[in-house]
């Protein structure tokens, strides 16, 4: 089984200023999570305060809000199954895993946004914003999303381990995901799941949907946001050596890269609900 993982800075271990940006992260995505992308990149600390600072005023905006609702519902054509998941759990443990659940299905949109600007900006192609705001988002965890813990996978036990492993080697990611992470909490759920939506990771429909959303976030970026979004790689050179300029590029883009399956994936789970 594969072990290696990309190395990031927990929630329970950040200290400091890192502590006051993951807070400050939460508040302004209004998740109660601070997701995989920050925590990798939480290990260029410089970096990670220069780009979130960039980001965090159009994230604050009417403008991505709805951008990023615009993100959340790829058209899915193939069939997906109502499953009686009330037949399998109590409703208050049925909440709490849609809760979870509703919880990436709203994130994940903004998080292709922002790492869509980072990823143009970075490559010499900088967001230079509209100006036009539409409104302004008030900062806070949405009150109706549940608290939810993630497994490490290198905490869990074999059975979840290898399925874990399992769903990043399928979506070709280098490390298990927030979403499924949070997931893995609900073992019966995430077995069936992955039964189901396995085959469509590996069809060509599914890249498809991937490359579409990849495109439409990043003209979205162009199109939507307001304010400038311009770190580039000049700048980082007055702070990091050229190989840690390729590491935290190499991390942008694997997020980029990998955060539109995800989309695609929390809709389909979602779906599968009866009450959907």
């Amino acid at each position: 089984m594969r072990t290696h993982i990309i190395p990031e800075v927990l929630e329970s271990e950040a200290t400091g200023r890192t502590k006051e940006l993951y807070e400050d992260i939460k508040e302004v995505l209004q998740v109660p999570v601070v997701n995989f992308v920050f925590r990798a990149l939480a290990h260029y600390p410089t970096f990670l305060e220069i780009a979130w600072e960039q980001v965090r005023p159009n994230m604050l905006t009417l403008n991505m809000d709805k951008t990023a609702s615009h993100l959340q519902y790829p058209g899915i054509s193939n069939i997906i199954p109502l499953l009686p998941w009330q037949t399998q759990y109590p409703p208050h443990v049925l909440n709490q895993l849609q809760g979870t659940l509703d919880i990436f299905r709203y994130v994940n949109p903004k998080l292709l946004l922002i790492t869509s600007a980072w990823t143009e900006a970075l490559s010499n192609r900088p967001v230079k914003g509209k100006g036009e705001v539409l409104g302004f988002l008030e900062p806070g965890i949405d009150p109706a999303f549940p608290r939810i813990d993630l497994l490490h996978p290198v905490e869990a036990d074999p059975t979840m381990k290898k399925l874990l492993f399992e769903i990043a080697e399928a979506h070709q990611a280098m490390d298990v995901a927030s979403d499924f992470r949070a997931l893995a909490h609900y073992p019966d759920f995430l077995k069936r799941i992955w039964s189901y939506l396995k085959p469509f990771v590996k069809s060509s429909n599914y890249t498809l949907l991937e490359s579409q959303l990849s495109k439409k976030a990043v003209r979205a970026v162009h199109r939507d946001m307001p304010y400038p979004v311009v770190i580039n790689r000049d700048q980082l050179a007055r702070v990091y050596s050229p190989k840690d300029i390729a590491g935290i590029m190499g991390l942008v883009s694997l997020f980029h890269r990998f955060l539109p399956g995800l989309i695609i994936d929390c809709e389909f789970m979602h779906r599968t609900f009866v009450n959907s």
